[in-house]
């Protein structure tokens, strides 16, 4: 049986809101957890899901939208919560611990109304195009972002970092990206957003190719580099991210 479930994105930074439309089951979780994470490649503050429409028919796929809860702490540290919550969707939360579980707020303007209390990080972008030049470009941008934040104590690592993610997107994904800076809480967030949904390329240890070698070492400095690192899928790519410390 078809099953229809419509999502529209009603706002996006710097607190995103979802409607969530139609019945959610094991076959239409999918476009749901694609337009969140859609909308967590944005960095908000705060992601909003109306579910005041929605019907669950599986437990198993209402369990992936709570899972979202923990990945968005992770990465963007953005908080997730639901707006219009029914009898039945407090019934399969009340299965989850209080830290795994979603905000909980009547309406979706009592939502952002609560939000408007949390600090808003930071933030700036460039776009870059999948050339030769763009990783320069990505480094400068970094160092010239990070001395008008007054954080140039991590602006050469941050530089590197930022270097090695467009790399990455120049060499594999070979599509316009868009790499944006977040400063807040005391951490810079690098992320680099691309067109290729092919997952982040992760080389096994030992390459001996010349050019695989180089880039599959470019990755392991970057991961000894970032206090954490990770990618996400998109509607239309994916995205890659590294948080540094600024207290470093």
């Amino acid at each position: 049986m078809t099953t229809t479930l419509v999502c529209r994105v009603q706002r996006r930074l710097p607190i995103a809101v979802v409607a969530l439309y139609g019945t959610l089951d094991q076959t239409s979780v999918a476009r749901a957890v694609v337009t969140m994470r859609d909308c967590l490649a944005e960095a908000p503050t705060v992601l909003l899901v109306d579910v005041s429409h929605l019907v669950v028919a599986s437990s198993a796929a209402f369990g992936r939208i709570v899972g979202l809860v923990a990945d968005a702490r992770r990465w963007p540290d953005a908080r997730i919560g639901l707006c219009g919550s029914t009898v039945e969707i407090g019934a399969l939360l009340a299965e989850y611990e209080p830290g795994d579980r979603p905000e909980i707020y009547t309406d979706v303007d009592s939502g952002v109304v609560a939000s408007l209390d949390i600090p808003v990080a930071q933030r700036t972008s460039i776009a870059l195009r999948p050339n030769a030049k763009a990783p320069a470009l990505a480094r400068q941008y970094v160092v010239d972002t990070c001395t008008d934040w007054g954080v140039t104590r991590v602006a050469k690592l941050a530089s590197l970092i930022a270097s090695e993610l467009v790399t990455n997107a120049v060499v594999h994904a070979r599509t316009p990206a868009l790499m944006a800076l977040r400063l807040g809480n005391a951490m810079l967030d690098v992320s680099v957003r691309d067109n290729d949904p092919r997952p982040m390329y992760r080389p096994a240890p030992g390459l001996t190719g010349a050019h695989e070698g180089e880039h599959g070492r470019g990755l392991l400095i970057l991961e000894a580099m970032a206090d954490e690192w990770g990618s996400h899928p998109t509607a239309d790519g994916k995205v890659v991210w590294a948080t540094i410390s600024t207290k470093r």
